[in-house]
């Protein structure tokens, strides 16, 4: 069994060491339309059609033909899209409580998936924040991802959260919502931005392996995401 989970984008494999680390949390952030739920999606479709399972816990609402597009281009010849879409478990949550449940419950597929993804984490915490200042949601948040990490441990799989972006009014300086707290529990960050004609750059931010810093650039296509060379990842069998 590889070390990685692979993202379905060569560049994005290769940024990250591999892809997605087994034992340890990836988070993806940046700001609206960055790119942060079809990476996602790309990574868990991957896994799906290598032959494995993967749980989505959807707070985003995810788009049933965006997935299915997803889906057609990572199919194999021998695959269908319904396939791919027997193998991913979605879980599709509507508020904080929900996405609460929605974590603790996957122990009970920890033994039987690859990969988890939350998309996102934070979503809710915006609009609990106000209520508590912030305070104790961030650090429920944070409880569900040491949960997950856990779990990662435990059953050798590689999670995956995305997160949203905060604004210091101070500075003027974007950084991932939640701050410290949820990025010490980051094994790998990935910071996603849009640029020039809707073209994608990813910047490491963190890794256990890597030194932080350096960037690829990738592509949304219908059929998923593409390095700067304009190539997929060869289809599955």
């Amino acid at each position: 069994m590889s070390d990685h989970v692979s993202t379905g984008c060569d560049p994005l494999d290769e940024l990250l060491g591999g892809g997605l680390e087994r034992g340890a949390v990836t988070q993806v952030y940046g700001p609206p339309a960055a790119g942060k739920t079809n990476l996602a999606l790309s990574a868990a479709l991957d896994v799906a059609a290598g032959g494995d399972a993967a749980l989505y816990i959807d707070t985003e609402g995810l788009s049933p033909d965006r997935m299915e597009q997803i889906a057609r281009g990572r199919a194999g010849p021998n695959q269908t899209v319904d396939d791919l879409a027997g193998r991913l478990i979605v879980s599709e949550v509507f508020d904080y409580d929900e996405q609460t449940e929605a974590v603790q419950d996957t122990a009970e597929f920890a033994a039987e998936i690859e990969l988890v993804v939350l998309d996102s984490a934070t979503g809710f915490y915006r609009l609990r924040r106000d209520d508590d200042d912030g305070g104790e949601t961030l650090r429920d948040v944070a409880r569900q991802i040491t949960h997950l990490l856990s779990l990662a441990r435990k059953h050798d799989l590689a999670v995956l959260f995305t997160n949203q972006v905060f604004t210091d009014p101070d500075s003027d300086r974007s950084t991932a919502l939640g701050g410290h707290t949820l990025n010490h529990w980051s094994g790998a960050i990935l910071r996603l931005d849009r640029f020039r004609g809707g073209n994608r750059r990813a910047t490491l931010e963190k890794h256990r392996a890597k030194p932080a810093g350096d960037t690829v650039q990738f592509s949304i296509t219908d059929d998923g995401l593409v390095g700067d060379d304009g190539q997929q990842p060869p289809r599955r069998d």
